[in-house]
């Protein structure tokens, strides 16, 4: 089984799809082909999520970005179905994986995009979980260490980006993965905090400390679970 740390946006996607949800379950009579649409836009949404930011920062046309939105957008259609068949015994674990992969959707967009529009889509993808990553530090840093002053949080952000930054991406290929990953985490959550001790004075610290031990906590927790899997 594959474990990975919470994926930035899956929180956002079910609070944007469970006021659909609740519509839907209000109906008295479903029309036929509901469950398909709202599979649909789940898609849709989940699509957004993920890389909306990237067709907002597309410099072309109004249709041409419209063209390559839907073409993600089936992709993730296609996900959403290979998914259901899945669960279902029509389809296999390996045809799910591969439509849900990052090589996947880069094929079928490299089809219809221009090397331009792609090397962009690439620079994009290299950098999105460095970005995530960063969003969360800082949303985290705000609601548990809010008595760091800005200059300090920047130094607590910036260590951290540097020791658990480096190669942060989903592990896809097995449990054995997941956990030797976790372990990484563990190392570099260590050496980060060995070196924002020196950077900050001991009140500082008291502060960043309570952000740290919460991440300490979540690697722990995940690495439990890998650990079970074993």
């Amino acid at each position: 089984m594959r474990r990975l740390l919470p994926f930035p946006g899956l929180m956002l996607q079910f609070c944007l799809l469970l006021p659909l949800s609740q519509s839907a379950l209000a109906q008295d009579t479903r029309p036929p082909g509901y469950t398909d649409n709202v599979e649909e836009q789940m898609a849709q949404m989940q699509a957004k999520v993920r890389y909306g930011s990237f067709m907002e920062s597309l410099e072309t046309s109004t249709e041409r970005r419209a063209e390559i939105d839907s073409a993600i957008t089936a992709v993730f259609i296609e996900r959403t179905t290979a998914s259901r068949d899945r669960s279902a015994g029509r389809a296999s674990a390996v045809d799910l994986e591969e439509i849900a992969s990052a090589a996947y959707l880069r094929e079928q967009l490299a089809a219809i995009m221009s090397a331009e529009e792609l090397a962009e889509f690439d620079r994009y993808e290299a950098t999105y979980q460095q970005r995530q990553l960063r969003n969360n530090f800082t949303l985290q840093l705000a609601r548990v260490a809010g008595g760091l002053t800005e200059a300090n949080r920047e130094v607590v952000l910036e260590v951290l980006m540097q020791h658990m930054g480096a190669g942060q991406e989903q592990i896809q290929a097995s449990n054995r993965d997941a956990v030797d990953e976790s372990q990484r985490q563990l190392q570099a959550l260590m050496n980060a905090r060995t070196e924002i001790a020196a950077r900050l004075d001991e009140a500082q610290l008291r502060e960043a400390e309570r952000f740290l031990g919460q991440i300490l906590s979540g690697l722990l927790t995940t690495q439990s679970m890998n650990d079970a899997e074993q």
